[in-house]
């Protein structure tokens, strides 16, 4: 199979590029290129997701990544993501079915129950 590619000259201003050079030695990549190329292949991940997928960013603390990190190498997960995603699942299905579960006994039950769908994460 042939991998071919086309050239794009892009101005950055010296500000942005040194924070991808300190990406770049952070990270271990080889080359500028193949930094930008990974923030480009993430951006078009981020607004052209699959239809039945939503993207979410979410920011963590290094010492959360690190655990993060630490949780997928002693095997726990396969990555971040995974973990992230399950998660946010277990999380869900935490708050939403006690809720789901009051609500449908009361209405067995003729009463009136209010679910909050307002509240924040602990």
């Amino acid at each position: 199979m042939v991998d071919s590619s086309e050239r794009v000259t892009v101005r950055i201003p010296q500000e942005l590029l040194e924070r991808l050079k300190a990406i770049q030695q952070s990270k271990g990549v080889p080359t500028i290129s193949d930094t930008i190329r990974e923030g480009l292949d993430r951006y078009v991940e981020m607004n052209f997701p699959p239809p039945n997928i939503r993207k979410v960013v979410v920011d963590l603390s290094r010492q959360d990544n690190r655990q993060l990190e630490e949780f997928v190498r002693d095997g726990n997960s396969v990555s971040v993501d995974d973990a992230v995603r399950s998660a946010v699942r277990e999380y869900i299905r935490s708050r939403v079915e006690p809720v789901a579960g009051a609500v449908g006994r009361s209405r067995r039950d003729g009463e009136s129950v209010e679910a909050s769908g307002g509240s924040s994460p602990p």
